[in-house]
């Protein structure tokens, strides 16, 4: 029930707040900024906690008018890259594929545009050890597991042409936003979000 009281506090403000920059910049930066109505934005990125870890990504995003948008981002997660083998311990596969779709709104800057989203979807875990020790008998685990995902998602572009640079961070509010407020959480907390940079497309 918390989780739902966050997402209403943070689109009543998302709404009222850019509501008014829009309407104060929205006439003039019209002329200096294109209002691209369907991009593709491939993506590399990383979770700050786990620099071992690589995000590979794709946003689409599409415009119905100036103040509001549709988005559909996918990701697939490799994660502990570089810690596959480890005293016997294999790890075959650990990987998170996620598929959310989401609805905002776009602020217009001279020659950028942040845009902020609700997103929400699925999460699919996979993970897999094989322990080779040669002193005990060979043993394998695996875990997989389908989440719901959801939280807020925020994207940058810079450029007025055809091809732009891309920026994007997404705040998972599920199942929570913290894993606490001390010094000995920040790790945990980092992991709890992803930062991604990559090349938009504009199609349309």
């Amino acid at each position: 029930m918390k989780n739902y009281k966050y997402l209403i506090t943070i689109l009543f403000i998302l709404h009222f707040t850019i509501s008014n920059a829009q309407s104060d910049s929205t006439i003039s930066v019209s002329k200096k900024y294109p209002a691209r109505k369907l991009t593709i934005q491939p993506a590399i990125g990383l979770h700050p906690a786990f620099f071992s870890d690589v995000v590979l990504s794709n946003l689409i995003q599409w415009k119905v008018n100036r103040h509001l948008s549709f988005a559909s981002h996918t990701s697939y997660d490799i994660n502990d890259v570089s810690m596959r083998n480890f005293n016997y311990i294999k790890t075959n596969y650990n990987f998170s594929f996620n598929q959310k779709f989401g609805v905002g709104t776009t602020v217009y800057r001279q020659q950028t545009s942040h845009s902020f989203f609700l997103m929400g979807g699925v999460k699919y875990d996979a993970f897999k050890q094989t322990l080779n020790n040669p002193e005990f008998e060979k043993v394998a685990v695996s875990v997989s597991s389908l989440s719901p995902d959801y939280g807020v998602f925020y994207n940058l572009k810079a450029g007025k042409k055809k091809y732009f640079f891309s920026f994007s961070m997404y705040v998972p509010i599920y199942p929570y936003p913290t894993n606490g407020f001390d010094i000995n959480s920040i790790q945990a907390n980092m992991a709890n979000f992803s930062l991604e940079m990559g090349i938009g497309i504009r199609l349309k």
